[in-house]
């Protein structure tokens, strides 16, 4: 499987879910270390879009392309799992109790889970912390852009 993280030049590289830990995300509280994924590159691209403020042309940043095998190290959370209001708080307490579970229990190394951006694309977090992260491959990393177009005020 292949996935994307875009982050700025001099955290891309940096995998071990440590501003997941020390921020807190959609799916974990801070204190749990995450690394969130997306299954394709515009989804990667929204999803750091939407935490960018209009006007504002982000410089350095990098796009990787991480790839490892998903035979037995991934699990699904359907939408139909979840609650209805889900995708309309950051901070859910079931959302982020599936999160903080999935790497407490550690049986498996990615959760693929809805966007609450793009409900029909998937984000994958990892867990930095199981066995089989030994595996995950940075295959590739290239700068990246913003289209300036898509950070202006509507």
């Amino acid at each position: 499987m292949r996935v994307y993280r875009i982050a700025q030049e001099k955290y891309a590289r940096d995998l071990s879910g440590e501003g997941a830990r020390r921020f807190g995300g959609r799916w974990n509280r801070k204190g749990v270390s995450m690394l969130y994924t997306a299954e394709n590159s515009s989804l990667a691209m929204l999803e750091k879009l939407v935490h960018i403020p209009p006007y504002v042309f982000p410089k350095g940043l990098k796009i990787l392309v991480l790839e490892f095998d998903d035979t037995t190290v991934i699990e699904e959370i359907h939408i139909n799992a979840l609650p209805s209001d889900w995708m309309y708080r950051s901070e859910h307490s079931k959302v982020l109790d599936i999160g903080d579970q999935f790497i407490a229990e550690g049986k498996y190394m990615a959760l693929k889970v809805p966007s609450a951006i793009n409900t029909i694309d998937n984000n994958v977090l990892i867990n930095p912390r199981h066995p089989d992260f030994l595996n995950v491959q940075i295959i590739d990393e290239l700068s990246i852009e913003f289209d300036k177009r898509l950070l202006r005020e509507v």
